[in-house]
């Protein structure tokens, strides 16, 4: 037998024998006359992170044998307060919590492994970490704050799929219940008595400039704490003839702790809410009950302290055990009031559709294909989940969510999908750097315009730029050939420019400058764990050298050529840049033909393999790569299609791009730990490592061709929003050391 079956039946079982008993026996209090047990208000304040201290008022309350008659909440008052309501004992609310990661629910981006292949491939150039929109000519902002999709996923899994439906009368919970918003175009507080749930609670803590405002009807609402952060009023008005408040005591942070966007917003909203908390405490009578637990070590983002903010809740609790007691009802009446409350919960649903509405240009089919989830028995909430965050992990939405329209027993789900406001037309920038403070330095300016949906299957078109030592302009047009099926067709045109450069051992002698005019098209198949692609394209692709007093001596390369390029890769690496965990694949096949220049075919192949591993702090990456020219015509092989290795982790201590040759491999082992996180609005962290290398290349202009060479580094990075930093030092087996400067991917 199911445990949930089980349960209902035992549930059934109590509340029949109950139903016999008189109603002033199951609700008495113990007192001298338990007929005249006041009823009980429970109201809980707002307060980002330390709102988990009502998880330990809660607790106390359960231990006490105290009923709780109606809740109201504001902000994370209202989370804790909602999922009471709906049946959450504290018990369990506290198991949750302190089992999730609270912080990254606030974090709208997906993991990398979820994210689409063509968006990842951003990270391979210094491109900017955040996006602008484009169109109609003019740039337009992101919202800046979380969509608070996942947050509101979360509650969903909390409360269960029973109390998430739509249209939710909140006098009809296991608790009646209300939450406080604030109606941001009016600026007035909005109290809830129904709705969808968890669309309710995300409302009233929508905190501004960190989580969207919510769309509920015709309007749009933010954090109630701006005016009515403990909502003493309300909870009289709903029940209480005795209030149970709990004050969180939210104190502004003095200025040295104010270091980013999310620190100013939280500060600006306790400076008002403090105001109205004065208002609310004025209401109290001797009667009621207030509850301050002692937080002054904590603030509103401590969400990685949750056991310890439970457990100030509990200790504040436990200081008012004597007028709480006198609140308190016997043993079997208690257990009696638990069967009421368990009787009111709402039964779980059994999901029979799942359908679509999207905003904006985007296709509900394409949603629709995404949903891998079945109705049914088969229904998996924890599946649906992670199907609408790889759903926001393409890009096109600003918010997605899903509603329970109930029908009897059995509900149907629609997919809330919207549009994001600042596209369908996005821009990004970028810069990157590297130097070794000898050979010349590579300095680029990057942009990246992506229009997505622009016809009904999802086709996008895409132009990337880039100015400085390595210089392009691509075009391209990728037409899915069906609604998101994953196969594609892409026609593009693309000009180039960039260098080759020549050492005799340490000293340079000079450079190739490779121009490259290329028009072709690819047909393949993506998706987010990677992508293959093959096609042919034809260019004209000049080479001018530039060697000092010896360069009129040298011919210029001016020639024709028609090719077939097939690559391929698996991206599931959780940061390109210091990643943590994850693999990587990566395969080119190049055939080529070049006239004038032998008249033979010449083909060429490269392959990498890395793999990242951490223990705690500390990670492991392993890298390895392989080159070789694989017709057997070594000779054939034009000098700018050669491979390169020397710079940072790639045979450090040597130069920039030092050694060239038609066949090479390397293997790299790098550690790095890091100490030190940055802000989200910032990136990611700071770190400290070391790598070790080994490789060769047929460089004819090495002393020794083909020997191995060992190398290795130590470094600082930074991963950043502005991209990754790297500064290190290098030192190699053919006694050349360095310094180097990295702004940007490199590999």
């Amino acid at each position: 037998m199911k445990t949930a079956t089980f349960r209902n039946l035992v549930t059934c079982a109590v509340v029949a024998f109950t139903t016999f008993l008189p109603e002033s026996e199951i609700f008495a209090a113990e007192s001298t006359d338990p007929t005249k047990r006041p009823r009980v208000a429970l109201v809980l304040s707002g307060g980002g992170a330390l709102g988990f201290a009502h998880i330990g008022v809660l607790k106390v309350l359960e231990e006490l044998r105290v009923p709780v008659d109606c809740i109201v909440g504001t902000s994370m008052g209202a989370l804790v307060g909602g999922s009471y309501a709906a049946g959450v004992s504290a018990n369990e609310m506290e198991r949750i919590i302190t089992e999730s990661d609270i912080g990254s629910l606030f974090d709208d981006e997906p993991s990398r492994s979820e994210i689409p292949q063509n968006l990842k491939q951003d990270d391979y150039r210094p491109l900017f970490d955040f996006t602008l929109g484009f169109n109609k000519g003019e740039l337009q902002l992101p919202t800046g704050a979380s969509a608070g999709y996942k947050f509101e996923l979360f509650l969903k899994k909390m409360i269960g799929t029973g109390a998430s439906v739509a249209n939710l009368n909140f006098s009809e919970l296991p608790i009646p219940y209300r939450a406080i918003a604030t109606n941001l175009e009016t600026g007035e507080m909005k109290v809830f008595d129904q709705g969808e749930l968890s669309q309710v609670m995300r409302a009233s803590m929508s905190l501004p400039a960190v989580v969207n405002p919510t769309k509920i009807g015709n309007s749009v609402y933010v954090d109630g704490g701006l005016v009515n952060n403990l909502p003493v009023d309300i909870g009289r008005e709903l029940c209480g003839e005795v209030l149970i408040a709990v004050n969180l005591g939210t104190k502004p942070k003095p200025k040295e702790e104010i270091q980013n966007s999310i620190d100013v917003a939280l500060q600006s909203i306790v400076l008002l809410t403090e105001q109205n908390v004065k208002q609310s405490l004025e209401k109290l009578t001797g009667e009621d009950i207030l509850i301050e637990p002692d937080l002054k070590e904590y603030n509103s983002s401590s969400f990685s302290n949750q056991e310890e903010i439970i457990e100030r809740g509990v200790i504040a609790a436990r200081k008012q055990t004597a007028r709480l007691a006198a609140l308190a009802v016997s043993t079997d009446t208690y257990q009696h009031w638990l069967a009421g409350r368990q009787f009111k919960e709402f039964p779980s649903l059994t999901i029979t559709e799942i359908t679509a509405a999207t905003s904006g240009e985007v296709n509900t089919k394409a949603v629709s294909r995404d949903i891998t989830t079945k109705p049914g028995q088969e229904f998996d909430r924890d599946n649906l989940g992670k199907d609408i965050v790889e759903m926001y992990g393409r890009g096109d939405f600003s918010y997605i969510g899903y509603s329970v329209i109930p029908d009897e027993e059995s509900a149907t789900i629609v997919i809330d999908a919207e549009a994001k406001p600042w596209g369908p037309g996005y821009l990004k920038f970028g810069f990157g750097a590297a130097t070794d403070f000898t050979s010349p330095t590579q300095l680029n300016l990057a942009m990246s315009y992506r229009r997505t949906w622009v016809n009904s299957l999802g086709a996008e078109w895409r132009t990337d730029a880039q100015i400085g030592y390595n210089s392009f302009l691509r075009t391209e047009f990728m037409q899915p050939l069906q609604v998101r099926d994953g196969a594609f067709v892409t026609p593009y045109l693309a000009a180039q420019r960039h260098f080759i450069q020549y050492y005799d051992e340490d000293i340079r002698l000079g450079d190739f400058r490779v121009q490259r005019l290329l028009a072709g098209v690819d047909i393949g198949i993506t998706g987010s764990i990677g992508e293959l692609k093959i096609g042919p394209y034809v260019g004209q692709i000049k080479g001018t050298p530039d060697f000092g007093a010896i360069t009129s001596f040298l011919p210029e390369l001016d020639n024709d050529r028609t090719a077939l390029l097939f690559t391929g890769i698996i991206d599931q690496l959780d940061r390109l840049v210091f990643p943590r965990s994850g693999y990587q694949a990566s395969v080119e096949i190049l055939n080529a033909e070049d006239k004038p220049y032998t008249g033979d075919d010449f083909s060429r192949a490269q392959a990498t393999l890395a793999g990242a591993v951490s223990f705690g702090k500390n990670t492991v990456l392993v890298r390895a790569e392989w080159g070789k020219e694989i017709s057997g015509h070594d000779e054939n092989i034009p000098v700018y299609e050669a491979f390169i290795l020397g710079g940072p982790r790639r045979l450090s201590g040597l130069y920039l791009d030092q050694l060239t040759g038609t066949q090479y491999d390397l293997e790299t082992l790098t550690y790095y730990r890091q100490y030190a996180s940055l802000p989200s609005q910032l990136g990611r962290g700071l770190y400290i490592g070391f790598s070790a290398e080994s490789g060769r290349i047929n460089d004819e202009l090495m002393k020794d061709p083909w020997d191995r060479v060992y190398a290795g580094s130590i470094f600082w990075g930074a991963d950043t929003i502005l991209g990754a930093l790297h500064i290190g030092y290098g030192y190699s087996s053919l006694e050349q050391d360095t310094w180097y400067l990295v702004i940007g991917p490199h590999f």
